[in-house]
């Protein structure tokens, strides 16, 4: 019950209670032989009584009586009560006759054809159950008609009918003719000269209809939305410099006949004005010139609100980097409407240098508090740094431990500190995933894994895979601990089984490997790789066998340092950042087993286009040869084709090739791959891709490749597909076309891949 129904019911509560109980004061001390309760039809006797203090064998009291109206009216129930009193067998009978308001019963809509009707109900007041007031209808109306014209149906025409039953129920009909969609059908302006109707109306949500207006709603057209388009053209006038534009009311024009809505938009332009002077006072910690190379807006220039605003922004991020977290960056502006010209004036109120007082962390309930923590840039007592925070957070959330990661700041205890609130959303981490695929070349495809990325909340990860097909049998149990110890230094033991089918010869391997690591900055990363396996070749040809290539059994110990330098803005879907990973691999000597060394380098590069649409570019080049009179082995050499390398091929299309046109490797390798990605979800992107590459070595065929690397040899392909994180991890699904087909081969391939691409 709101306060309106609250003071409506104590008036007339005082009203009734004054005027009724008046009578009451001459029978005042007779004794209460019987109380009754009449009017009532939905509220139970029962429910009544209870709010009756009056009692049977006590005196009457008028006092008492009236505080029993007031209560009854307290349900909110009633509009009107009455009391009566009759002298009986020596003492009183007491009456309560109510009036019971009444309450909505059921509730339909009928004639709603383009709008369900739950969608209706939501938005109306009257509720099944809830107290019927008269008022509730033409709000009722109101908000349906509102619904409607949202949709584009101005000519809706809205009726609600009530009838009440004998059990005080108001049953509501809610009656809609829908009538036509009207849309807009033109957008104009007028008095606009600088810029086309074009240009102008790229600046506005409401849009002219369109062909496939049944999917974007455009065409729609709503009195709110235009009203802020007025203000987005204005917006755009003063970005370019008109800074004395006039976008007037808007003229709209309803053709009924054709349903037709045509809208004409008065401009005013004005002049163009430039930028005069830029007025920047540097002090001890920030020079001028320093903050004039943070500010976009230069002397010359168009003005640009917009742009001035930013340049505001970046000149107190550049003062909060140096610890003034409150500085107060103020433009003010002169206007020469003479000459045209405006003067910046940045005025700086950089306040006192702040340090860190509490960095508090909530909402980790399964998460270690020191997890989370060993991730700050800062620490409490550091000079508050503001790109650091940034840093901070960007860490955090790469964890992939929490659906959403908030990090706010408040004043602390005293004004020299500023305290840290860090607030993050747990999101499940341990997983049991199953996938199948199919492929021409691996026919079925299943995955399954069993891993838990926040073993104990510890940050540690625990994982089982297996990928199984018609060519290849792999399993691998894996522990990380990228902070042993909570130290700065990555641990992890691998422990693996691998059965691959090359069609030219068969692998099997098993082994182990330890694995270390450590960050060299912010960005930068080193590891260290050990790996020792035994490999079985077989199902060689006789008439196959060469230095490299032969049914035998051999043993690699190798170790490797890895160098990775990151600055993607998120490792699970990137949107800007760079990744450079070198690699290198010495195996025999020393070690023990065969001698090769294998070396890379790759490369990948994001940056936002336009809107949402993402850029990526991936190169990758790889070396490998064996040293001490010995060949690479043929399980070292490089394979290339498939959803991870060069799509639209197999590996049984790049690359050297045996006498019998299966694929050998190569010892060097080149891939290209470059993406337009367009995330429809934080989880889910469709891509369009090129991709081009080869593998380069010796063996018999040679047709469609070198034996040394050759950028004028390399196969190529375009397709497109789609990523998604789902329960179950990462899958990617892609068809590539070849733009070289060559005889004997299909025009393209089907892919599906667990785990990211690049």
């Amino acid at each position: 019950m709101n306060t309106r129904q609250k003071l409506f019911i104590a008036f007339w509560a005082l009203f009734f209670t004054t005027w009724l109980v008046c009578p009451l004061y001459a029978q005042e001390g007779m004794i209460i032989r019987s109380i009754k309760i009449q009017g009532n039809k939905r509220i139970d006797n029962s429910t009544i009584g209870y709010y009756i203090k009056s009692e049977v064998g006590q005196p009457l009291a008028g006092a008492q009586v009236r505080k029993d109206i007031e209560q009854i009216y307290s349900l909110g129930q009633f509009k009107d009560i009455r009391v009566e009193t009759n002298e009986a067998g020596g003492g009183v009978e007491i009456t309560f006759i109510v009036e019971e308001i009444p309450s909505v019963g059921t509730v339909k809509v009928v004639g709603n054809e383009k709008v369900e009707t739950k969608d209706i109900l939501e938005k109306i007041a009257i509720k099944r159950g809830a107290t019927f007031n008269e008022h509730l209808v033409q709000s009722s109306i109101d908000e349906v008609s509102r619904v409607y014209h949202d949709k584009g149906f101005f000519f809706v025409d809205v009726k609600v009918e009530s009838d009440i039953s004998p059990e005080n129920l108001v049953n509501v009909v809610i009656r809609v003719v829908e009538g036509g969609k009207v849309s807009i059908e033109t957008i104009r302006f007028s008095g606009n000269k600088s810029f086309a109707d074009k240009e102008l109306r790229k600046q506005m949500e409401t849009q002219e209809k369109t062909w496939f207006a049944f999917l974007d709603e455009s065409g729609i057209y709503k009195k709110d939305v235009l009203k802020l388009d007025l203000l987005r053209v204005e917006g755009y006038y003063h970005d370019n410099g008109f800074l004395r534009v006039r976008v007037l009311e808007p003229q709209i024009e309803i053709n009924k006949k054709k349903k037709e809505i045509h809208i004409t938009i008065p401009v005013e332009e004005g002049e163009r004005y430039k930028i005069a002077k830029i007025h920047m006072a540097g002090d001890d910690t920030l020079s001028a010139e320093e903050l004039r190379k943070a500010v976009a807006t230069k002397e010359g220039d168009t003005y640009n609100e917009s742009q001035v605003r930013n340049d505001v922004l970046a000149v107190t991020e550049l003062f909060s980097k140096k610890g003034y977290a409150y500085a107060d960056v103020n433009p003010t502006t002169n206007v020469n409407d003479k000459q045209k010209t405006v003067d910046i004036k940045m005025e700086i109120e950089k306040g006192k240098k702040v340090y860190v007082g509490d960095i508090s962390i909530v909402g980790n309930t399964r998460t270690r508090d020191n997890v989370v923590r060993r991730e700050f840039r800062l620490k409490e007592g550091d000079q508050f740094d503001s790109e650091k925070l940034k840093r901070s957070k960007q860490r955090i959330n790469n964890l992939n431990f929490f659906e959403d990661v908030k990090i706010d700041t408040k004043r602390g205890k005293n004004p020299e500190l500023i305290d840290i609130a860090t607030t993050v959303t747990e999101k499940p981490t341990g997983s049991v995933t199953v996938g199948a695929g199919f492929s021409s070349v691996e026919n079925f495809i299943f995955t399954g894994s069993i891993a838990q990325d926040n073993l104990f909340g510890r940050g540690q990860k625990l994982a089982f895979m297996a990928s199984l097909s018609s060519v290849r049998t792999n399993f691998n149990l894996s522990f990380t601990d990228p902070r042993l110890f909570d130290s700065e230094v990555l641990g992890g033991v691998d422990v693996f089984k691998r059965d691959f089918n090359f069609f030219s010869f068969r692998s099997e391997s098993a082994g182990s490997g330890l694995r270390f690591g450590r960050n060299l900055g912010e960005y930068d990363w080193l590891g260290l790789n050990y790996r020792f396996e035994e490999v079985e070749v077989s199902d060689v040809a006789p008439e196959d066998v060469t230095e490299f290539l032969r049914n035998e059994t051999r043993v690699t110990s190798r170790i490797g340092p890895t160098y990775v330098h990151d600055t993607r803005d998120d490792f699970l879907n990137p949107s800007s950042g760079w990744r450079h990973v070198v690699r290198f691999e010495i195996a025999g000597g020393a070690l023990g087993g065969t001698n090769f060394h294998r070396s890379g380098y790759e490369m990948t590069y994001y940056r936002p286009l336009i809107a949402k649409l993402v850029g990526m570019v991936h190169a990758e080049i790889n070396y490998a040869d064996g040293y001490g009179n010995e060949e690479l082995p043929i399980f070292e050499r490089y394979f290339m084709g498939g959803p991870n390398t060069l799509r639209g091929y197999t590996i049984r299309n790049v690359g050297p090739k045996n006498n019998k046109d299966e694929p050998i490797g190569g010892n060097q390798s080149v891939l290209i791959n470059v993406e337009a990605q367009y995330p429809f979800t934080k989880a889910f992107r469709g891509f369009l891709f090129y991709d081009r590459g080869n593998v380069y070595g010796t063996g018999p065929i040679l047709s469609a490749t070198a034996d040394n690397f050759d950028p004028g040899v390399m196969r190529s392909s375009v397709g497109a597909g789609i990523r998604f994180v789902s329960p179950f991890g990462p899958i990617g699904v892609s068809y590539g076309i070849k733009l070289d087909q060559r005889d004997g081969e299909k025009p393209g391939e089907f892919h599906f891949s667990a785990g990211s691409a690049f």
